[in-house]
């Protein structure tokens, strides 16, 4: 295995198309053509994960000056439990080693159908050294979401929705409504 992480490719994007509207339930995607205009600006990013010259999977990140935000993340569906998505891990720590690299993942509930699928999740980023930090976020639809970061580094928890405001504009508040809540309340 041979792993990098490559900004995208014009033919990779119909591989990611496909595999974002697969991977995503419909509540938790943006527009697609919203995503790829934003990847033109400094602010934004689609970056394949390669295998060799075999395509893998991707990520799409948001980010400024000092955060590095983990929007979407997908392995191809014939790929998982190979070991890529630990790999696109360690890849995405080296590429933005000098910025604080966060995430949201939907946290852990009893009540909820896929309770087993947060759960594993969750595993997963804590198994790749991404703990949760001192806030949590409640989005569309009322899902609350864990926050996480490397090594669960402080940030400030107005940084995630200031950087997706930055980055969505106007269709922020359509697309991703964020409240941010302290766990200290």
């Amino acid at each position: 295995m041979v792993l990098k992480l490559v900004e995208a490719s014009d033919a990779d994007l119909a591989k990611i198309r496909k595999l974002y509207l697969e991977a995503f339930p419909a509540v938790e995607r943006v527009p697609f053509w919203l995503l790829k205009r934003r990847a033109k600006t400094p602010l934004a990013e689609f970056c394949s994960l390669y295998d060799d010259d075999a395509w893998r999977g991707f990520i799409y990140t948001v980010k400024d000056e000092r955060l590095v935000y983990i929007f979407f993340l997908a392995i191809d569906a014939s790929e998982r439990s190979k070991g890529y998505g630990s790999g696109l891990m360690t890849l995405i720590k080296e590429r933005y080693a000098d910025k604080i690299i966060g995430l949201s993942a939907e946290m852990a509930d009893e009540q909820a159908e896929n309770n087993a699928e947060r759960l594993r999740r969750l595993k997963f980023y804590a198994k790749n050294d991404f703990l949760p930090v001192d806030f949590y976020t409640l989005e569309k639809g009322g899902v609350k979401f864990e926050f996480l970061t490397e090594h669960g580094q402080k940030v400030a928890p107005m940084a995630y929705p200031d950087l997706m405001h930055r980055c969505l504009g106007i269709w922020q508040k359509l697309l991703l409504p964020v409240k941010v809540i302290s766990k200290d309340s």
